[in-house]
């Protein structure tokens, strides 16, 4: 997930750059401008200084909601990294923007999110990380139904953790 940044005030020409470069649909508002590595959207932003990049979405954010806290996240509620529409965003902790994650990590072999194979007692092993701590989420014969008792494990847990919600 991107780093929280320095609140930005936004000028009126950077206003008029986000609006060119924002799609407007149904739901998520596409972002056609520059995407940084991460896949976010980029925009120059300009300032009393000179210029610099900043995420689209936390533009979005300022624009049609309001200032962001210094050292505060910008969550994507969609999970659509290149959404810039502020009815999908909202401010976040860094733990509250890794809670509301979707899917399994990249080196997760079951691709189901906290749930790996135990071959030393042959079951779907369940765990859930908390503030650095993990938490077990018990051993079970399906992957399906470890994936039942992660969920309800990230539930008990997470605040932030919308996909989990809808499921």
């Amino acid at each position: 997930m991107a780093e929280a940044q320095t609140t930005t005030v936004v000028a009126a020409s950077t206003k008029a750059k986000y609006w060119e470069k924002t799609v407007v649909k149904d739901g998520c508002w596409g972002w056609t401008g520059a995407v940084g590595s991460h896949g976010y959207g980029a925009i120059r932003v300009a300032k009393q200084d000179g210029g610099s990049q900043a995420k689209a979405h936390r533009v979005s954010y300022e624009l049609h909601i309001g200032p962001i806290p210094t050292g505060a996240f910008v969550d994507h509620v969609c999970h659509t990294r290149s959404c810039t529409n502020p009815e999908h965003l909202r401010l976040a902790t860094n733990k509250q923007n890794q809670e509301n994650r979707s899917g399994a990590n990249r080196n997760n072999s079951s691709g189901v999110r906290g749930v790996t194979w135990d071959a030393d007692r042959s079951k779907w092993a369940g765990v859930v990380f908390h503030n650095g701590k993990p938490y077990r989420a018990g051993r079970h014969d399906t992957i399906e139904a470890a994936e039942v008792a992660v969920i309800a494990k990230r539930l008990e847990l997470f605040t932030h953790s919308n996909m989990d919600r809808a499921a």
